[in-house]
């Protein structure tokens, strides 16, 4: 019995220390896995997003105003008084429709002393061609005389080698006739020379005389103003009977002014960034305040491929075709203009890029190890942005960039849900704190 009782003993105390062993080593490993667990939740939980290669297609608005295609004021060219004006502020008129005369008395005059004085030139002409013909026909007749006489002298030349034949007087009586001839001949063609210089004269008095008098026509033609195109009259600053000066400089107000308004110029300053996708053709939309809710349309036909200076931008003009009337020179407009490149470039989330007074940076997580990567901001396409920098495609940004994360902190990463691009979108348009 004894011996019994203590082999129980033995037992019930193995049994203790085995039960009091097991018991220990499990509070051990609980407290391992606990400061594990704790040391992992130490860690900032940083949602990442993935670099992405798009094409840009983003939207901006820019202020631009309506022009005439044409827009000219109407000057005269020459002084006088209106005598008759048969338009008015508003008027539609068409190309070479007669829209002012101008009464000039003096002009008329001038008129007809040019043509007079045409007449007397052509008058004089006549008369030095009459002359030259006359002269001409003076010469025919002395150089015929001395081709006769010549002929009688080389004859009697001749009869005088027989002896007895003829007296050597009349051999020198020939000769001197003809060699008066050929004076008279010389003499003569002088005379028409001198006759055709004067016909020359009097023609070169004709030409200008032409020309003073069509200039005075032409002058005369200035007296009666007519539309230069199809268009409408938008100002008119004189009526019948008002005096016409003509000034050089042109610091007068015009008399009327006429405006092309069926085609229409639209102007805008494009950004230096939102050019480079541009192409003749490309049709843009725009508004203008007076028919709100209404959408227009121009083509993109005249960019300037020249930046202002001063501001950086490029006029660009487009046309607008207004033939219903709809729209007003003058009207200023928003252009819906559409910025593109012609190549893709690296895209991130807004809130992904942030500046400090360093740089602009994004926030690049890997092996869940943070780094800074300074980049160049560009154009915005809705919540996206583009970024340029040492970035590749498929690179893991945070979504909330900000100078806390700095590079090699080790965080732990999470791609990020709808909940986190929308709390970091809200962020970033509140300006962050």
């Amino acid at each position: 019995m004894l011996i019994e009782g203590n082999r129980l003993g033995c037992c019930i105390g193995i049994c203790l220390m085995l039960l009091l062993s097991s018991c220990g080593n499990k509070h051990t490993a609980g407290d391992e896995a606990e400061k594990k667990t704790t040391k992992q939740n130490d860690l900032t939980t940083v949602p990442i997003v993935k670099v992405e290669k798009r094409q840009l297609n983003s939207e901006l608005t820019l202020p631009g105003q309506l022009l005439a295609y044409q827009d000219v004021p109407i000057h005269a060219k020459v002084e006088g008084y209106i005598q008759w004006i048969g338009v008015d502020r508003g008027s539609i008129v068409k190309k070479g429709q007669k829209l002012i005369t101008i009464f000039c008395p003096e002009l008329d005059e001038k008129a007809k002393e040019g043509k007079a004085k045409l007449a007397a030139v052509q008058s004089a002409y006549r008369r030095a061609q009459s002359a030259e013909d006359s002269e001409e026909s003076r010469l025919v007749e002395a150089q015929a005389r001395y081709d006769a006489d010549l002929l009688t002298f080389q004859r009697l030349q001749i009869a005088a080698k027989t002896p007895g034949a003829i007296a050597q007087n009349e051999v020198d009586i020939q000769q001197k006739t003809v060699e008066s001839d050929r004076a008279r001949v010389e003499a003569v063609k002088q005379e028409v020379a001198a006759a055709k210089n004067l016909v020359v004269a009097e023609q070169h008095n004709v030409k200008a005389a032409e020309d003073v008098v069509n200039s005075l026509l032409a002058m005369t033609s200035y007296l009666t103003i007519e539309a230069p195109f199809d268009g409408v009259i938008t100002e008119r600053n004189v009526h019948t009977g008002s005096i016409v000066a003509v000034d050089a400089a042109r610091g007068v107000l015009p008399l009327l002014r006429i405006q092309q308004k069926d085609i229409l110029r639209l102007v805008a300053a494009v950004p230096e960034a939102c050019v480079s996708g541009m192409t003749l053709g490309q049709r843009i939309e725009f508004t203008v305040p007076a028919f709100m809710g209404k959408k227009f349309y121009g083509i993109i036909a005249r960019p300037a491929y020249a930046l202002d200076e001063a501001t950086r931008t490029m006029p660009v003009e487009l046309s607008v075709y207004n033939t219903d009337g709809t729209l007003e020179p003058g009207m200023f407009a928003t252009v819906h203009w559409i910025a593109t490149r012609p190549y893709s470039t690296l895209f991130v989330p807004s809130s992904a890029v942030d500046s400090d007074l360093k740089s602009t940076f994004v926030i690049r997580v890997k092996n869940n190890v943070t780094e800074r990567v300074n980049v160049e901001r560009g154009l915005t396409m809705g919540n996206l942005i583009e970024a340029s920098g040492n970035l590749q495609q498929g690179d893991f940004v945070a979504v909330k960039a900000t100078d806390e994360l700095k590079t090699g902190t080790k965080v732990s990463a999470k791609l990020a849900d709808e909940n986190d691009l929308k709390s970091a979108a809200e962020h970033t348009s509140a300006g962050g704190e």
